[in-house]
């Protein structure tokens, strides 16, 4: 097989359609809402309406922040600019995403993934990773966004990318009682369905005997129904060594299989999340947080694959690239029959959070106490079943199309890919996995006003963090192609697939024979037999599995300055200082003579955090701001990569050495030392100009290493692990600029236009990392009407696999609303108008062929606001 469904494989960026994660000076007359802060509790906003208002509120927190950071506050309650937080993170400065199955997913930000996420403060994450999903959080429900480049002390620490805060709504953000509910239908022009999404928000707060309560309830449902469309060469190039009875063309180079993959699935996501707030006295104030996230996926994806580089295979009419030695098209006449596989997957999240907490606020010291729990579950099912033409039949080929997106293409001459009788079954595969993670977080931070105008204040914390994750795995597969099976005596339902490549006729043959993803998902027990396996779920792999525990004692300092000089400076130095303990439990495999041995592996290690910090703001104008920063961050390795499992190969190499690969409990966190230099000239309340400098020297990038140990049982064993091994340096620029030309020299009908624009330029070579990024966006607000045309523009960029990369991604969506009544709310959204596929491109060294050319969803959505 080349591909295994629901798994990384031949077709780059799979798993983006098939994987869930695992796998803002005194001159402007603004009242902004205070900083976000670490303590939930110190956060109180008010409720901005309209896109200036979101301006106005996203460049004050910009503005007064502590830190070097960027804002996204929603339009109006539910009208955050996008669908999902991945969306509108993609619009930030410095931050790129990956897409796929319809939306944005993984977040980058100055070239690095490894990003730490909060949720009003607290620390969050899906299953047993690092960091939370940003796409499980709809628009709904959230109030901002806010993505801290630096980090100061008394901030949960970042990771070496940074850190994103969701801050969501709380009851005392609003006057009294507040209601909003909105309905939308979205169409998806690749999957052709229609899905609706909806969301409602109450709130109230009433004053009482007992002082000021407050509770508020926001639900929100998404769902798209999404088709990845993607024509594909293979990443394996070979030669010509007597396929074609051509002399000219022996030796000519080309890759060895083409196919198509159809990325399908129906996803939607329930969330809720619940704020209550109780305010006795002027001091206190107290409060509970809790949030439910729900992701539900069910993958029906599907891959064809055309075979080239069998020994039985022949090749008639072969033309080559003009001038170089790389063949455009060819003729199959013999070869490897043509294989498929049908995928039938359901992936499902619940992930919650609970917290509890209060402050206390009088004279001169603050204090501020949260408790957390948090519970996270992924879970995944994967059943593969395996498919071929009974035959092989003459195939035309064209490895790159003359039409503008290029890639391959290809069709049969003299077969009916309709008829089930000219289909076999060759095997199942049947996977299933659960990666599961928990924690209690607690903090006490205190804040002490000095009353001295050289160091106005002091903070203290303390931080206790106990985190657990875990991931079991177990998974099978059979091959059952010498049965010689005919596909329709197997108790499978079939049917001729829905075509792909809606908008693009380049792809002759769209559609194939196979089992429904309802018939397979039904007949698995029946299925199983067949393939001989025991009914019921695939046997959990010891060494697949793996439980962590870990603790964390977190205390941290900071010192904030002010010197009332010709050019006034404020600014912070603190220090942060993490303990972090813990244990990987784990199994080894290795086999003595025909007996597998299966060994309990328990380690662990303990490592100490120091990460100081230090940020100046000079005020050079009324208006201009000039702000350092230098800091330490850390990420610490997955889970996994801890694992201290060993996987020894059954047999030897061709050396005669055998082989070994596992986990490392010996890594250690990636370090980062970061400098930070910025210049802000904030010009009205809806306009600034920024341009930011900013350079990461990192150590212990993880990375495989293999290396010949001596073993008492195997002699020379070669093992494969992770390690702390290579040191980076990335650096790069930022330049944005956002107005709305509410001035007096421009034309009354002009004052309703606005713009934002950004550039980030990033110096490193790393996967997924594009050199260039651009944001230009045009806004428009006048009375009842709003709307928003913003394109994204990233220049080419690795995805990770050696020699492969990616062609520049652009994007333009619309927005548009029209309030007849200050309560309703009529909406439609546009995305991705363009509808430029994805494209890549292999290049080996000697010559470049395209990689996949993947036809994404646009969509299209009307809705329905309401609010009282």
């Amino acid at each position: 097989m080349l591909l295994r469904s629901g798994t990384l494989g031949s077709v780059s960026l799979l798993a983006l359609a098939v994987a869930h994660p695992a796998w803002s000076q005194d001159s402007i007359e603004v009242t902004p809402p205070p900083v976000a802060s670490d303590s939930p509790v110190q956060v109180q906003d008010v409720v901005v309406t309209g896109l200036r208002g979101s301006l106005r509120s996203a460049q004050a927190l910009k503005r007064n922040a502590d830190e070097v950071m960027d804002a996204i506050v929603a339009e109006d309650i539910g009208k955050l600019p996008d669908v999902n937080a991945s969306e509108s993170l993609a619009r930030v400065t410095g931050i790129q995403v990956e897409r796929g199955g319809g939306e944005a997913s993984r977040v980058i930000v100055r070239g690095l993934p490894d990003v730490a996420t909060t949720y009003n403060g607290r620390d969050i994450f899906t299953d047993q990773g690092r960091a939370v999903a940003m796409q499980d959080f709809p628009a709904a429900a959230i109030a901002a966004l806010e993505v801290y480049k630096s980090s100061s002390a008394w901030r949960l620490e970042s990771g070496i990318a940074g850190l994103i805060n969701v801050r969501s709504r709380r009851p005392f953000d609003f006057d009294g009682f507040e209601l909003s509910t909105s309905v939308k239908g979205s169409y998806a022009t690749q999957s052709e369905s229609y899905d609706p999404n909806g969301d409602i928000l109450i709130s109230n707060r009433w004053n009482t005997g007992a002082g000021e309560v407050g509770a508020l309830l926001n639900l929100s449902y998404t769902s798209l129904r999404y088709l990845d469309s993607v024509r594909w060469d293979s990443g394996g190039i070979v030669r010509v060594d007597g396929q074609s009875a051509d002399p000219a063309v022996q030796g000519a180079r080309y890759p060895d299989a083409v196919g198509i993959f159809y990325g399908t699935g129906e996803r939607w996501r329930p969330s809720a999340n619940l704020a209550l707030q109780w305010r006795p006295n002027d001091q206190w104030e107290f409060y509970v947080d809790a949030l439910y996230q729900g992701y539900r996926n069910k993958i029906s994806d599907r891959q064809f694959i055309v075979p080239l580089n069998h020994e039985t295979t022949r090749f008639e009419d072969v033309a080559l690239r003009n001038g170089r030695n790389e063949i455009q098209s060819l003729t199959q006449v013999a070869g490897r029959r043509p294989e498929q596989w049908q995928g039938a997957s359901t992936g499902k999240t619940n992930t919650w959070q609970a917290a509890i907490g209060g402050s206390y606020n009088a004279g001169p010291l603050q204090i501020a106490f949260d408790l957390a729990r948090t519970d996270s579950t992924y879970e995944f099912s994967n059943y593969s079943f395996d498919t071929a033409f009974t035959r092989s039949p003459v195939t035309l080929i064209d490895f790159d199309t003359p039409d503008e997106d290029g890639g391959a293409a290809f069709e049969f001459r003299d077969f009916d890919v309709a008829d089930p009788n000219n289909y076999v079954y060759r095997g199942l595969f049947d996977r299933h996995f659960i990666g599961a993670g928990d924690d209690w977080q607690a903090k006490i931070d205190l804040t002490y006003d000095t009353g001295n105008s050289l160091i106005p204040q002091l903070k203290f914390g303390v931080r206790y963090v106990d985190r657990n994750g875990s991931y079991q795995n177990g998974e099978r597969y059979q091959n059952q192609e010498d049965l010689g099976l005919p596909l329709t005596s197997l108790p499978v339902e079939l049917a001729l697939i829905p075509a792909g490549f809606n908008g693009s006729d380049v792809q002759a043959m769209r559609a194939w024979v196979s089992p429904t993803y309802g018939s397979l998902r039904g007949n698995m027990d029946a299925l199983r037999a067949l393939a001989g396996f025991e009914s019921g779920r695939p046997p959990i792999n010891p060494v697949q599995t793996y439980e962590a525990s870990e603790t964390a004692y977190t205390a941290y300092g900071q010192a904030d300055f002010a010197f009332n000089t010709r050019i006034p400076i404020e600014g912070e130095l603190g220090l942060r200082i993490v303990a972090t303990d813990f244990t990987v439990r784990g199994t080894s495999r290795s086999t003595e003579g025909e007996t597998e041995v299966f060994t309990p592996v328990d380690q662990g290690g303990r490592y100490t955090d120091l990460l100081p910090s230090l940020g100046m703001r000079f005020m050079l104008d009324d208006g201009l701001i000039l702000r350092m920063a230098a800091n330490q961050t850390r990420t610490r390795p997955a889970f996994g990569q801890l694992n201290p499992s060993l996987f020894v190969s059954p047999s030897a190499d061709t050396s005669g050495r055998r082989t070994a690969s596992g986990g490392n409990p010996d890594l250690k966190p990636i370090q980062s030392t970061n400098y930070d230099l910025t210049l802000e000239r904030y010009f009205a309340d809806t306009g600034a100009a920024t341009l930011a400098v900013f350079r990461r020297e990192i150590s212990g990038f993880i990375a495989d290493q293999t290396m010949d140990v001596d073993d008492p049982v195997y002699g020379v064993l070669r093992v494969t692990r992770p390690v702390n091994l290579n040191d980076a340096v990335l650096q790069g620029v930022e330049a944005s600029f956002t107005t709305f030309f509410d001035y007096d020299v421009v034309p009354e009908w002009a004052r309703s236009f606005g713009v934002q624009a950004n550039a980030t330029y990033i110096d490193g070579a790393l996967p997924y990392v594009s050199k260039y990024s651009y944001n230009l966006t045009g806004m428009y607000e006048n009375g009842p009407w709003t709307a928003r045309l913003a394109y994204n523009l990233r220049t080419k960029f690795g995805n990770g696999v050696i020699g492969e990369h990616v062609d520049d991604v652009a994007r333009l969506d619309f927005s548009a609303g029209w309030s007849p009544t200050e309560q309703i709310t009529v909406s439609f959204d546009a995305t991705n108008i363009l509808g430029q596929p994805f494209r890549s491109f292999y290049d080996d060294g000697e010559g470049v062929y395209p990689r996949d050319v993947r036809y994404e969803e646009s969509l299209y959505t009307v809705g329905l606001r309401f609010r009282y």
